[in-house]
């Protein structure tokens, strides 16, 4: 069972359900950017310190954006999180604003995986979430390290779910008369 403090104050958990996975987006897809990020911060000094003076301002530059590039890459990366609890799978997006789409499980009709070959070498990936009555993918969970994992993890809460529901059908005949 999930205690209080692994529970999102933006996921609602019913009687008996608890989280089974919770996840952020891998960061490799964003090395790029907080590469990009070390190496103007990097360059800031020395450029401040080896340029003439009216040019010097521009290391302050170059510090002040590689400062900006890593925290807005960074915090795009962990105001992103996915959750799938027993009963719903949630993706909330955003710091200052947010946004979460949630579906019941009993709406998922199909989920699959998909990786690059650099994403396979790297062991992350995209998990498409298909529901009934949509025409296609509700939700993505986009960059989640093991895809398959996930996948698969999200395939045993339907049938764990299919398996609860075929006993509660099967338990209301009886006790009427019923066999």
């Amino acid at each position: 069972m999930s205690s209080a403090r692994d529970v999102p104050d933006w996921v609602t958990l019913g009687p008996n359900e608890q989280v089974v996975w919770s996840g952020h987006p891998s960061l490799y897809p964003a090395a790029l950017s907080l590469v990009a990020g070390a190496v103007l911060f990097l360059l800031g000094p020395v450029s401040f310190a080896l340029l003439p003076e009216p040019w010097s301002l521009i290391g302050i530059g170059l510090l002040l954006a590689g400062i900006a590039v890593a925290l807005v890459t960074y915090f795009r990366h962990r105001s992103t999180r996915y959750v799938i609890t027993s009963n719903e799978v949630y993706e909330k997006r955003g710091l200052l604003s947010r946004q979460v789409t949630s579906l019941r499980m009993d709406r998922v009709q199909n989920t699959t995986y998909e990786q690059s070959f650099l994403q396979r070498l790297l062991s992350y990936g995209d998990v498409h979430i298909d529901t009934a009555g949509s025409g296609g993918t509700e939700i993505v969970f986009h960059n989640v390290t093991d895809p398959q994992e996930v996948s698969q993890l999200i395939s045993r809460q339907l049938d764990a779910q299919a398996s609860r529901s075929q006993a509660v059908g099967r338990g209301r005949g009886r006790g009427r008369g019923r066999p």
